[in-house]
């Protein structure tokens, strides 16, 4: 069998985690989803990490995602989830808990390394841009492969307003948008993280990607836009892989 990890992945409504197959970028279990307010406390989001993890792999290292800036393996920001997260050790005490390896990082970083190692990104030398559209919008930058961590481009002011309410899929259901308004802001947000950043590639990720795989061409971008290869899953298995990396302070749990 090819080494695996878990990955899990803490949303505003919900927690996910599946076995990860870290040779082929794949899961390797049905994906597990646990219902989890966005402002549960802290120990109620860990009893649903420990439901949501796959049975009898207690030897497995584990990945967390985190809707926020994880800075060696802490909390710095919270986003869409209660701010008593701010400041917590979410790694040591997930590891403590969980009693194996863990690391945690940003969610959106997590998605951007499953991209960058095995999806839409493998093989792109220069400046990649990763964005996962959904209840925000998260972001995750590479140069030459290596990750910056905790860009947190979503919460970028545009035009007097945060990224992230501009154009999050959120945003289009909440908002009551049609898909060209919508778009119109989409491309109003990728057009300035263009002008700030100059990537040679952005790729975009999210459940949305999913319903509308054209959104690539749709996006009025001055360099390529490809839709994320790993779709939904792309946060799990970075996160995953994220358990194999041995540099980058960002990721410690001690």
């Amino acid at each position: 069998m090819n080494r695996c990890a878990i990955g899990v992945d803490i949303g505003g409504s919900s927690i996910k985690s599946a076995l990860v197959d870290l040779e082929r970028g794949s899961l390797a279990s049905e994906r597990r989803r646990v219902r989890s307010p966005a402002m549960s406390s802290i120990d109620a989001m860990y009893a649903a990490i420990e439901s949501a993890l796959p049975e009898q792999r207690a030897s497995l290292a584990v990945g967390i995602g985190f809707p926020g800036v994880v800075k060696s393996g802490v909390v710095r920001t919270a986003a869409h989830v209660a701010d008593a997260w701010i400041g917590h050790p979410l790694a040591k005490t997930a590891a403590n808990r969980l009693g194996r390896k863990a690391v945690a990082l940003n969610d959106a970083d997590a998605a951007g390394l499953a991209e960058l190692q095995f999806g839409a990104g493998r093989d792109v030398r220069g400046t990649v841009l990763v964005m996962t559209l959904g209840t925000g919008i998260g972001s995750a930058l590479f140069v030459d492969g290596q990750l910056v961590p905790n860009t947190e481009l979503g919460h970028l002011e545009v035009d007097g307003e945060e990224a992230e309410l501009r154009a999050a899929a959120r945003i289009r259901v909440t908002g009551k948008l049609s898909w060209s308004d919508w778009l119109q802001q989409l491309n109003l947000v990728v057009d300035r993280l263009h002008a700030l950043l100059w990537p040679d590639l952005i790729i975009l990720c999210g459940g949305i990607t999913e319903d509308h795989p054209q959104l690539a061409t749709e996006i009025a971008s001055r360099c390529p836009v490809r839709v994320g290869e790993l779709r939904a899953d792309a946060g799990l298995i970075g996160a995953a892989f994220a358990t194999t990396l041995t540099s980058g302070v960002w990721l410690r749990s001690d």
